[in-house]
């Protein structure tokens, strides 16, 4: 009997197989393993049930050679002669008899109230007798059956008769008992026995398997128990101690190996990968067992992350979230529950988040708390600043964004899912929409595939953000402008949590054109893609940005000359939809911003003379007013949500109108009640009664005024005009 020793996952299991490989050598007969895993049965009886039976398969209880028959039948003969195996036989008999020794009391109980019970009562007890009696012959009858037929058979004559049957075997059979370590002590000291009574049989060759004081403890404390096994064992040998360094580099090699295949965008980072490796992963891996789990695990990750053109996620954070999954299990569930807490820059932190941060730390076991620490800290920069690293500022999201690292916001859910999140976009997606960019009617398609997707918001955050990293083509503006323009048009000001699609939009346009530093390239580009787009509100937005630009002398992004044409070619444009397609311009939504622009770009005159055309017009004015109705929030003290606000835009209309004939051209109106048009009339008319009380009570103030400190009424009248307007 011998016996392999070492702990959990130090690879037993792997110098077993290499033993059984090398005692079948090529050519020769192959040896016969049996291989007994005892924890698998449960029982004390099942494992012994199971580990005669799985013998007796070895020595030939399914082969057609009649002297393997008779060998494996011996062996069952000798087995139910030393372990009683009919017993279940037996214990059902006995069970039944003790059941008709129940029956009858119950019974007897019953007929001794013959004198008070109904007749029916009185057939109940005889019938209780009748099948006491039944199931007593029953039981006479199962023990019977299963009475040992072996009992009379000395047990030395059927080991001999076992004996000169196994020395007819070809060659030894190997009995590996491997995993007892996973059992209770009595279970233990169960297999023990059967192995130590059957250790000397001729042709069987037995190797256990297990930790050795898990199995020393099993028969006694201290000595007791090493003696005990010591007796036992002939020959014990302990699996070799793999020192750290050694499983390391196995990890390295299988990582190696895995990534190879990757998609890969050659971002990885040799330096950041040493340091977190060297400080903090490398602790983690004591046994084989260690290793081959982790690269299990990882391989999956990355089949799960992998795109068609490159990884979704950083492939060092990948790898350290894995052995943070596989080894620290309470740390990785508190990283999961705390985006909001770890991700993004140390900017608007409060002290408290320290402590709040310092306990997704205090979750790892006390052994690898100072690894765990400095992984964390690797991942998440703020981790590292909660422990009195350095302060990084937002400067630093755009580079974590661009490297898919999980402190960043944008791909932190990735990492925990084992698909995309919904509403994202896969980064080998975005990337297969950038190529298409040069292509006017490929991008357009693009464009209105992802708005079919409902991924429009999501990707004009992508698009902002790969602007302002410069990483859009720049030769592909002639298409790509256009396009963004006329897909910008319709995107909503706000939505959700803090997106806002439209101003993503018009940022992206912005940055995309300040990557280009020829400003003549520029200005060029943007009205080469004003002329060709149908869409008014993005270009208005750029242009706005390029005049207050020059009024405050910040960089500007045309030159003047530029300006002034883009600011005609955009009037000229609006004229023409105006002009063309009046019921949709009364219903787009940027009206007002148009109009405001069109005062800044050309003058006032124009809007207010196209403003008073539709005073004209009973049945278009309504829908004119309904595009001044502004919404917005109030939030009361102690209301834990806001409820929305409707209000008229005076300030908006106001310089466009002559107010007496624009409010007696609304009151005339006569909407439906309960329409759009009805509330914004009613709006406009109560705005207006509060816009003429303020004008009088300005005029009443600088009549005061006059009065009192002997004012000229010029001057008077030039407050009075002020004061209204503001």
């Amino acid at each position: 009997m011998v016996a392999l020793r070492g702990e959990w996952g130090s690879g037993k299991t792997s110098i077993k197989n290499r033993v059984v490989e090398v005692l079948s050598p090529p050519g020769e007969t192959k040896m016969q393993v049996v291989t007994f895993n005892p924890w698998q049965w449960g029982t004390d009886e099942a494992i012994t049930r199971a580990f005669f039976r799985e013998i007796a398969v070895a020595l030939g209880d399914a082969e057609q050679s009649v002297f393997a028959r008779r060998r494996a039948h011996e062996f069952r003969r000798y087995a139910k002669t030393l372990e009683t195996l009919s017993g279940g036989l037996k214990n059902a008999g006995s069970r039944a008899s003790s059941a008709a020794v129940w029956l009858s009391g119950v019974g007897f109980l019953v007929a001794g109230g013959v004198v008070w019970l109904e007749p029916s009562a009185k057939m109940l007890a005889t019938a209780m007798l009748v099948i006491a009696g039944a199931v007593l012959i029953l039981s006479r009858i199962i023990g019977f059956l299963g009475r040992d037929r072996e009992d009379d058979r000395p047990l030395d004559v059927s080991r001999f008769d076992l004996e000169q049957r196994l020395k007819e075997m070809p060659r030894n059979v190997l009995v590996v008992v491997d995993d007892m370590d996973r059992l209770e002590d009595e279970q233990i000291r169960t297999v023990i026995r059967h192995v130590k009574a059957n250790a000397n049989f001729p042709g069987l060759t037995y190797l256990l398997l297990y930790q050795r004081n898990i199995l020393e403890r099993a028969f006694g404390e201290g000595e007791d128990g090493r003696q005990y096994l010591e007796k036992i064992v002939q020959a014990a040998f302990d699996v070799p101690v793999v020192e750290g360094e050694r499983i390391g580099r196995i990890v390295l090699a299988e990582l190696e190996k895995i990534t190879q295949p990757l998609p890969s965008d050659g971002k990885f980072d040799q330096k950041r990968w040493g340091n977190i490796w060297v400080g903090g992963l490398r602790h983690f891996f004591k046994t084989l067992r260690d290793a081959k789990r982790f690269v299990g695990g990882v391989e999956v990750q990355f089949s799960l992350h992998s795109g068609k053109r490159v990884l979704e996620t950083n492939l060092i954070d990948t790898v350290a979230l894995e052995v943070l999954r596989l080894f620290e299990p309470d740390v990785y569930a508190a990283i999961s529950r705390s985006r909001t807490l770890i991700t993004g820059a140390a900017r608007e932190r409060r002290e408290s988040d320290k402590e709040r941060i310092k306990a997704i730390i205090a979750a790892a076991r006390p052994e690898y708390k100072d690894a765990v620490q400095y992984v964390v800290s690797q991942l998440f920069p703020i981790v590292g600043w909660a422990f009195g690293d350095s302060w990084y500022g937002s400067d630093w999201e755009e580079g974590w964004s661009s490297e898919r690292r999980i402190c960043s916001p944008r791909y932190f859910d990735r990492y925990f899912s084992l698909r995309l999140p919904d509403g994202q976009i896969s980064d080998s997606e975005f990337m297969d929409f950038l190529e298409k960019s040069a292509d006017r009617e490929r991008i357009s398609q693009s464009f209105a595939d992802f708005e079919k997707r409902n991924l429009l918001p999501e990707l004009m955050e992508r698009l902002d953000e790969a602007a302002v990293g410069k990483k859009l083509p720049l030769e592909s503006a002639g298409a790509f402008l256009p396009a963004l323009f006329d897909i910008a048009e319709n995107l909503p000001d706000k939505m959700g949590f803090g997106k806002m699609p439209f101003t993503n939009a018009w940022r992206t346009a912005f940055w995309y054109l300040r990557g280009e530093d020829d400003a003549a390239k520029r200005g060029q580009a943007f009205l080469n893609a004003l002329r060709k787009s149908d869409s008014l509100a993005v270009p208005a937005t750029l242009i706005s940005l390029d005049m207050d630009g020059k009024e405050k002398g910040d960089t500007d992004l045309l030159f003047a000359a530029d300006l002034e044409e883009a600011k005609e070619v955009w009037v000229a444009k609006l004229r023409a939809d105006l002009a063309s397609g009046l019921e949709g311009m009364l219903g787009n939504k940027h009206l007002v911003n148009f109009l405001y622009r069109w005062r800044d770009f050309e003058g006032v005159d124009g809007p207010r003379a196209w403003v008073a055309s539709i005073a004209t017009k009973p049945e278009l004015l309504g829908k004119l007013l309904v595009g001044f109705l502004s919404e917005g929030v109030s939030h009361a003290l102690r209301d834990h949500v806001t409820s929305k606000v409707i209000s008229f835009h005076w300030s908006a209309i106001e310089p466009l109108i002559d107010v007496p004939a624009f409010t007696d051209a609304v009151k005339a109106l006569a909407p439906d009640p309960g329409s759009p048009e009805f509330d914004a009339r009613d709006r406009f008319l109560k705005a207006a009664e509060k816009h003429a009380a303020a004008v009088e009570a300005a005029k009443a103030k600088a009549s005061d005024e006059v009065e009192k400190d002997g004012t000229d009424e010029d001057s008077a009248e030039v407050r009075l005009v002020d004061e209204t307007e503001s």
